[in-house]
């Protein structure tokens, strides 16, 4: 059985979304083994990629032709499918939370 891309884009998104609860949580109760620095650092690296991701695509675009060959074969997530990782991640998220804490721990 083969999976849409926007399934894909769903799973991958309620995984974030357990992944951010758990790097959170720990950083704010104090409890977990992940501090805040290594939410900062992960923040930010995901920054950087961001920053080093559309540098190679503006000189792709401008600069150069052979590197426009390899950046047009890539996968470039549409926005249909960015809102769906990302909606599924908060939903998985609250849901989560509501879980554990229910609606008195908001």
């Amino acid at each position: 059985m083969r999976l849409s891309n926007h399934m894909k884009s769903m799973i991958m998104g309620g995984l974030m979304g357990l992944m951010m609860m758990w790097m959170l949580h720990g950083a704010l109760t104090g409890e977990g083994a992940i501090g805040a620095g290594a939410v900062i650092t992960f923040v930010a690296a995901h920054f950087v990629l961001a920053a080093v991701v559309l540098g190679g695509a503006l000189f792709a675009a401008r600069l150069s032709p052979r590197a426009r060959v390899v950046l047009e074969r890539l996968h470039r997530p549409s926005l249909p499918h960015v809102a769906a990782m990302l909606g599924s991640a908060v939903l998985v998220a609250v849901a989560l939370h509501f879980g554990i804490h229910g609606l008195g721990g908001v």
